[in-house]
């Protein structure tokens, strides 16, 4: 599955600003693997085992071992799919230089890159390492059992009483005090508009805009997510 919005919500948000931050930086990346079920992890566990290929993972989908199966990892590629002088072919993981330099972005993000795993390289790898000390799924193994009962949580911390949550959910033809520091919120994010309290067309506009910077749906409906990025 390859849609972000599988991911833990705070991942969400920080794989898009990820791509808008390597897209600045020249660098074109494609976002390849997100959440895994146990039977995916364990069909590219067999690759170079038990089926014809290079090996590509070191956790069985039985042992719930692969961060991705938690939603709080995910993969990329170079989108330029650039041709290979060693094989004359294209290539999504050629160079070797495009992921060194996406992983010092994700790591300025605070994410882990899986170029600095100690036993093995994973150039195209990043995780989410606030639930994964040590690299490892075991604090998560623990504490739920299943990424099932992680996953729920996700729903119920969504509903808890929190600052981002009290922010109203406002759309086109809104207006008032919460759309005018709707727009505040933008003009500090770097776009340029009046902050008159009118969710017009120029808002409305505004919105799709840092929505699809941020790598988040651009419907112009700030919601939760859209709130979340600008820092409310």
């Amino acid at each position: 599955m390859r849609g972000i919005e599988k991911l833990h919500p705070e991942l969400q948000i920080i794989v898009g600003n990820f791509i808008n931050k390597c897209r600045e930086s020249g660098l074109n990346v494609g976002i390849t693997e997100t959440l895994r079920t146990a039977a995916e992890q364990d069909a590219l566990y067999a690759k170079g085992r038990t089926v014809k290929g290079n090996i590509v993972t070191h956790c069985q989908g039985v042992t719930l071992s692969s961060p991705h199966q938690w939603g709080v990892a995910f993969d990329i590629c170079n989108a330029d799919n650039p041709i290979n002088p060693k094989s004359g072919k294209r290539d999504a993981y050629y160079p070797d230089a495009f992921f060194k330099a996406c992983g010092q972005i994700g790591k300025s993000l605070g994410l882990f890159w899986g170029g600095d795993f100690k036993s093995y390289y994973d150039g195209p790898h990043f995780e989410l390492k606030e639930y994964l000390p040590n690299n490892s799924t075991k604090t998560l193994k623990a504490k739920y059992g299943t990424p099932e009962k992680f996953m729920a949580t996700w729903k119920t911390a969504a509903t808890k009483p929190t600052t981002m949550t009290t922010m109203p959910i406002l759309r086109r033809g809104d207006n008032g005090e919460d759309v005018e520091a709707l727009q505040h919120a933008l003009v500090k994010a770097g776009y340029v508009l009046n902050a008159d309290g009118d969710f017009g067309t120029v808002t409305y506009q505004t919105v799709r805009l840092f929505q699809k910077r941020e790598g988040l749906e651009a419907d112009g409906v700030v919601g939760k997510l859209t709130w979340a990025s600008l820092g409310m």
